[in-house]
C-alpha cells in the first residue's frame, strides 16, 4: 500500500520536466524574437534566391547584398538564410506547443551551439569581404536574447551550464571548421572561357573599380577567365580608367554588369553575383571547358 504513492509520486516529478508550461512573459518574448528572426531569415532567403536588392544596401560596406551574394552564403548548395529560418522556425514551434523544462533547455544548448559558427561568418565580414549584412547580425543579437531567456528558465547555475554547454560549444567550434573548409579556396579552378565568351558576344561589360573589394571577389568568382571579360575601369588610379564612360553610364557602384547595344544600356545588373545570376540575368547558360587530366 505504501509503494503505490510513491511510485505515483515519482512519475509525477517525471512528468513535471515534460509538462506543458504556462505561457508566460519569457516564453512570450521567445516568441516574439523568434517571429522577428523568421521574418528577417525569409526576407533574406528572398534576396538570395530572386538576386533582389535589399533596403539595407546602404554603400560598398553596409551591404546585405554583398554579404548574401558572396560564396560564405552558402554552404554545400544551402544559403545560410535557410539555415537560420528552420533555427527560428524550430524554436517558435518548440515554444508554441511543447513548453517545458526540457525544452527550455534544449533550446538553450541549440542555440549556444549554432552561435558559434554565426560568429565564423561575423569574422567572414570583418576580415574577409569587409562588408556587414545588419539584418544578418541583428538575427546573431536575436539569438543571444534567445539564449539569455532560455537560460533563466532551466534553473540551471552558471558554472552547471557552462560545464554542460562545453562539448556544445567544442561540437560548435567544429561545424565553423567545416564551413570554413567547405568555403575557402575563395575562387574556381573551373574554365570558364565559353561562358565569358557568350557574355562579350552577348554585349555585356563589367564596371570594376581597382578600390573595390567586391570586385576581387567577383575575379575569384570568374577565375581565370576573367582576363577575358569585357571590363571598364571607373576609379582614376585603376588601370586604363575610363571615368567618363562610367559617369555617363550612371555607374555608382561596382561591380556594376550592363548589357550594352550601340553604347546604350540595354539591362543593369549590379553587385557582387554568382555566375549562374549572371548567366540567368544575360540569357547565357554557364559552361566551362572541359578539361582532361
Amino acid at each position: 500500500m505504501i509503494l503505490i504513492p510513491v511510485a505515483n509520486h515519482c512519475s509525477m516529478k517525471t512528468k513535471d520536466k515534460k509538462s506543458q508550461l504556462p505561457f508566460t512573459i519569457p516564453a512570450k518574448l521567445i516568441l516574439l524574437i523568434s517571429l522577428t528572426g523568421l521574418t528577417i531569415c525569409i526576407y533574406l532567403a528572398y534576396i538570395k534566391l530572386f538576386n533582389a536588392k535589399s533596403f539595407c544596401t546602404l554603400n560598398e560596406t553596409i551591404s546585405c547584398d554583398a554579404v548574401n551574394a558572396s560564396i560564405y552564403a552558402d554552404i554545400f548548395g544551402i544559403p545560410m538564410s535557410f539555415l537560420g529560418i528552420g533555427y527560428f522556425a524550430l524554436v517558435l514551434l518548440l515554444i508554441f506547443f511543447k513548453r517545458s523544462l526540457n525544452t527550455y533547455r534544449f533550446i538553450f544548448f541549440f542555440t549556444a551551439f549554432v552561435l558559434v559558427p554565426s560568429y565564423y561568418l561575423t569574422g567572414i565580414e570583418i576580415f574577409v569581404l569587409e562588408a556587414y549584412c545588419i539584418l544578418c547580425e541583428f538575427t546573431k543579437l536575436l539569438m543571444i536574447a534567445v539564449l539569455v531567456i532560455t537560460f533563466y528558465q532551466t534553473k540551471f547555475k552558471f558554472k552547471e551550464a557552462m560545464r554542460m554547454a562545453t562539448p556544445i560549444l567544442i561540437a560548435g567550434v567544429a561545424a565553423a571548421a567545416i564551413t570554413f573548409f567547405a568555403q575557402s579556396g575563395g575562387g574556381t579552378t573551373e574554365d570558364y572561357s565559353p561562358f565569358v565568351d557568350n557574355l562579350n558576344n552577348k554585349g555585356v561589360v563589367m564596371y570594376r573599380s581597382i578600390k573595390c573589394a567586391n570586385c576581387k571577389r567577383q575575379a575569384k568568382i570568374f577565375g581565370k577567365a576573367y582576363s577575358k571579360l569585357n571590363a571598364v575601369e571607373c576609379h582614376p588610379e585603376g588601370p586604363n580608367p575610363e571615368v567618363d564612360r562610367c559617369l555617363k553610364m550612371g555607374i555608382d557602384k561596382t561591380p556594376t554588369f550592363l548589357i550594352e547595344e550601340d553604347g546604350k544600356e540595354a539591362s543593369r545588373l549590379e553587385g557582387l553575383q554568382q555566375l549562374e545570376n549572371i548567366g540567368k540575368w544575360a540569357g547565357v547558360e554557364l559552361e566551362t571547358v572541359e578539361t582532361t587530366k
